[in-house]
């Protein structure tokens, strides 16, 4: 049919229409032929599916169940039978999941304790690991006890002294789980004068950037900066640099954060 209207169906296909995977690495030679022979010893029919995506009119490309194609076509089968499936990424990653193609992987962010256990056992397991020597239930409770809702990338995870360090282990450790992105921070407060803000106008701005992490911001304590910017005698400060010297956590960078929401 010509309008990629094929999903959902099982169809015998022809092989000469469906694309193979060029990612796929078929097995020896002998389980291919052995595979071959036990396919036509049946009559050429595959009861498991090859799965595949519409790619054009009457055209296929296999998605996984790549062994069933390089079996069929060691057997010199002219068509195969398929399951045809959207081309989304989230259906054709399922599908490859399920297949047992790929590892499926857990969001790193929101993951339990009981959840990074589980996942950090698992690869602990697998042939040639360099995550063996790990503690997996030290490692999986120093990273549950971190909040992630602002991690960008695994590097935090090196610094945690818990056995996974940057290069193979953190590599191996990332195959396996994924961040979700921190929501964008709402609106700003208005930009406003330093010298004329209350204590309560300024801890408003330095609560928003201290609340959404925003340059580094959510270490430090906006009570005390804030505390310390209102007794300073601002009237004679023509820039905002007066604040880095206040011992308040506040450098170079931070301060052109601040120019953001304060003026002079």
């Amino acid at each position: 049919m010509s309008d990629f209207d094929n999903v959902g169906q099982l169809m015998c296909l022809p092989l000469d229409a469906i694309q193979p995977s060029d990612s796929y690495s078929a097995p020896s030679e002998y389980i291919v032929a052995a595979a071959a022979a036990s396919l036509l010893q049946t009559g050429g029919h595959n009861w498991i599916p090859l799965i595949v995506e519409e790619a054009g009119d009457y055209a296929y490309r296999a998605i996984t169940n790549h062994f069933i194609y390089v079996v069929a076509a060691h057997a010199g089968l002219e068509e195969v039978w398929c399951l045809v499936i959207k081309s989304s990424p989230t259906d054709i990653e399922q599908a490859r999941i399920l297949a047992g193609e790929v590892t499926p992987k857990v969001n790193l962010t929101t993951a339990s304790r009981a959840t990074i256990t589980s996942v950090l056992k698992y690869l602990a397991s697998q042939p040639g690991t360099s995550l063996k020597s790990v503690d997996v239930t030290i490692s999986a409770s120093k990273i549950a006890a971190e909040d992630r809702s602002n991690w960008q990338d695994f590097a935090p995870i090196a610094k945690l002294k818990c056995g996974i360090t940057k290069g193979k282990k953190l590599d191996e450790f990332a195959s396996a789980f994924y961040l979700s992105p921190p929501p964008p921070p709402p609106s700003p407060p208005s930009t406003m004068s330093i010298k004329q803000a209350s204590k309560q106008e300024i801890l408003e701005r330095l609560n928003y950037l201290v609340i959404h992490k925003i340059d580094g911001f959510g270490t430090v304590d906006p009570e005390k900066l804030s505390e310390l910017i209102v007794n300073a005698d601002r009237s004679k400060w023509k820039s905002l640099n007066p604040i880095t010297k206040m011992n308040c956590g506040i450098n170079t960078a931070k301060v052109k954060t601040l120019k953001t929401l304060f003026t002079l």
